[in-house]
């Protein structure tokens, strides 16, 4: 079984000196993580087959798209769903970690949008602070948005978390606020805001936080909470 590994979105972020450079960061099933430098303004393109999701992690972006047009702070992510004409631009440097189906894309079952009709839909904007704020009961994963057949959840708790085991499905978690710990019995990572850890699918393993502690967990769809 793989050792858990530690990751940092700020210090990598920090690494990459060059405007529009990519860094793959981690792996969730069959989705790709990466860190992405905003700095100047992308041509218009799309992808036909990739929804692709957005997370400002430093700085501000804004995201324009055949559905309309989102202004991202930290903490706040939009998803573009496949076949959208989009472009992303900051006047200042801004880190951001994008999502997205990493393998065999065209592959995989779902609809494909080859174009966006006017007015048919709109972009949305989710904020991780937002939605934390409007959870009322700890250890409950709401959905915050899906991208493929994933899913982002936040939820908040103090304690053990209780989780499947083993685990279904690869499962991120990141630390938004407060401090975590994940075992295996390979051993264990501490986590601070911005780190994230991946529990790979078939782990035996343990989540517990401190007190003021909100978690977002990436992982398939099919996982309780939301």
């Amino acid at each position: 079984m793989t050792k858990l590994e530690k990751l940092n979105v700020f210090e990598i972020g920090r690494e990459l000196e060059r405007p529009f450079s990519v860094r793959a960061i981690a792996t969730v099933g069959d989705m790709l993580f990466s860190i992405y430098i905003c700095q100047g303004t992308l041509e218009w393109h799309s992808h036909l087959d990739n929804d692709e999701l957005f997370w400002v992690c430093e700085g501000t972006i804004q995201l324009e798209s055949a559905w309309g047009d989102v202004q991202l702070r930290p903490g706040e992510l939009a998803v573009v769903p496949k076949g959208v004409r989009h472009r992303s631009s900051s006047g200042a440097r801004a880190s951001v970690l994008l999502v997205r189906c990493g393998f065999f894309p065209n592959r995989k079952n779902g609809r494909r949008r080859l174009y966006a009709i006017a007015g048919e839909s709109k972009l949305k904007r989710a904020s991780l602070h937002g939605v934390l704020q409007t959870l009322t009961l700890p250890f409950q994963f709401r959905t915050v948005a899906q991208v493929e057949d994933s899913v982002v959840q936040m939820a908040w708790g103090e304690g053990t978390w209780p989780v499947e085991i083993p685990a279904s499905h690869d499962v991120l978690f990141f630390v938004l606020d407060g401090a975590a710990t994940a075992r295996t019995p390979q051993g264990m990572v501490h986590l601070h805001p911005g780190d994230l850890t991946v529990v790979p699918r078939g782990a035996i393993y343990q989540v517990s936080t401190i007190q003021g502690t909100a978690l977002v967990q990436v992982t398939r769809k099919d996982v309780q909470g939301g």
